[in-house]
């Protein structure tokens, strides 16, 4: 049975038109070698995107009952699977939610869901060549989460890269009108950066924290309620 898999790519924003409601970027990466050990090989993509574009879908974090809609552009390039889309409909609250969160660059990466169909593992390197993928969607994820490995784009950050990624979230909490699931989710991210930030911390014996690093979970009832806690 064919199971549909997930990858992140990183840093796979390239540009954000917030008047236009228009985001562009790569939503994988060609011949880079993932934590899985799979190498995605240029052309993996192309019988998808020519015999049936119009049934992959861009998504907000994975969820199928949360579609932007449909690409623009797709098409594969040297770099990787770059697309194009204008998905973001006024009055769809996690549509607009999702481009608050481009602008305030919470949102940075770009995942897959996919089946895979040809692929060659190299027992001399222990890699898997993905030669040809069934793709499916195409989803914006929210510092690396995706449904299947939560936050998985943690886990080679710095203490500035926390620092600097916990900016950004203490200011979308404090200025921000998002819907409540979207507030439930920025807060969600921050404890596990907080949780990074202190693993981190103590396997390096580093002495002085950039950030508050106390891991924290306590739910929060309010929005009001978890501002007062930073």
């Amino acid at each position: 049975m064919s199971i549909l898999q997930y990858k992140d790519f990183i840093g796979s924003v390239k540009d954000v038109d917030v008047k236009s409601k228009t985001v562009t970027g790569y939503l994988s990466a060609f011949n880079n070698k993932d934590f899985d050990g799979d190498i995605i090989e240029k052309g993996a993509f192309k019988k998808s995107i020519n015999e049936r574009k119009d049934q992959i879908f861009f998504l907000n974090q994975h969820n199928w009952q949360q579609p932007h809609g449909k690409f623009n552009v797709l098409t594969e390039d040297e770099k990787g699977l770059y697309f194009e889309s204008t998905p973001f409909v006024t009055g769809v609250t996690y549509s607009e939610d999702a481009l608050k969160l481009y602008e305030a660059g919470i949102i940075r990466e770009h995942s897959i869901g996919f089946v895979t169909m040809k692929d060659h593992y190299d027992k001399e390197s222990s890699t898997r060549y993905l030669k040809e993928l069934k793709l499916f969607e195409g989803s914006n994820v929210t510092l690396g989460a995706n449904n299947q490995t939560p936050f998985t784009g943690f886990k080679n950050l710095t203490l500035k890269d926390i620092n600097d990624r916990c900016t950004l979230l203490y200011k979308a909490i404090r200025n921000g009108d998002f819907t409540d699931d979207t507030f439930v989710l920025l807060e969600y991210a921050l404890k596990e950066l907080q949780f990074e930030a202190y693993e981190l911390g103590k396997t390096s014996l580093i002495k002085e924290a950039v950030i508050d690093t106390s891991p924290q979970f306590e739910p929060i009832d309010t929005i009001k309620q978890f501002i007062n806690t930073i």
